[in-house]
């Protein structure tokens, strides 16, 4: 009998280094070991062709980028003609199609992706009787362009006639004759201006017809509106509240009492003097 413990068969090598071919030959036997170099250099092969097919699909990649980069934003085959452009909302005697185009020069041949929409429609604007526009790129080389366009609702006096003033106290044309229905006014300028037509809005909408054709111009700022009427009476209107009850009370005042002046601030307690 053999003693417990001991191996059995013959006794293995143990190596303390890595294993090499002819460590490999002492493991596996010659013709093992021999058909491992073979097989390292196919799998040597195979990742240098892995790792040039990645670097030629990337450099293709990136050269595909790169044309169509150029081609959007840099070619001119979308380059920008301001004579390819549509307006809407022109209007004869203010504002043209040509007038706009003219304002877009500055960015004739830029490429259309390029084109600063938003920074264009600004410049559209400067023009008084522009009150918005909005700017569009149509493809491949045009804009399209919608106009909202100012309108009068009231007039101020000029030396040479009359200003269209839009709701806002913005005055944007001027004219030879007052347009028939807009009350002359005079408002404040600066940061009051818009406050002080916004109330003579107010105030003429609420306006019956009798005093109406008896004013001959409305006086604004922003604490108080004044009414001067054609007998060069005084209307003195104070805010533009309550003004749909100021107009009855005035209107019974204007036709049963001649004064010099007409105070309706407090409509429950009209003046007259």
């Amino acid at each position: 009998m053999r003693p417990l413990g001991k191996p059995v068969g013959p006794r293995s090598k143990v190596l303390k280094r890595p294993i090499g071919q002819r460590d490999a030959a002492d493991v596996l036997g010659p013709q093992e070991a021999t058909d491992l170099a073979p097989r390292r250099e196919e799998k040597e092969r195979a990742k240098r062709s892995f790792y040039i097919r990645t670097a030629l699909w990337t450099l293709v990649g990136s050269l595909l980028i790169a044309g169509l980069v150029w081609l959007v934003l840099f070619s001119p085959l979308l380059a920008f003609d301001p004579h390819r452009i549509r307006v809407e909302g022109v209007q004869e005697g203010l504002i043209s199609e040509d007038d706009v185009a003219v304002t877009l020069d500055a960015y004739k041949g830029i490429p259309l992706p390029r084109v600063p929409t938003a920074k264009i429609a600004e410049l559209i604007e400067t023009n008084p009787v522009v009150a918005d526009a909005q700017v569009r790129r149509a493809w491949p080389a045009g804009l399209d362009i919608t106009l909202s366009l100012r309108t009068g609702a009231m007039v101020e006096a000029n030396e040479n006639g009359f200003t269209l003033v839009d709701a806002s106290g913005v005055a944007f044309q001027r004219v030879s004759e007052r347009p028939e229905g807009l009350p002359l006014v005079a408002l404040p300028q600066g940061e009051e201006r818009k406050n002080a037509a916004e109330d003579v809005v107010t105030v003429w909408s609420a306006l019956g017809d009798l005093v109406k054709q008896r004013t001959s111009q409305i006086t604004a700022d922003s604490k108080s509106v004044t009414l001067s009427l054609d007998s060069g009476a005084l209307v003195k209107w104070g805010t533009p509240d309550d003004s749909a009850l100021k107009s009855r009370v005035l209107e019974v005042l204007v036709s049963q009492r001649s004064a010099s002046v007409y105070d309706v601030s407090s409509p429950a307690h009209p003046v007259t003097f």
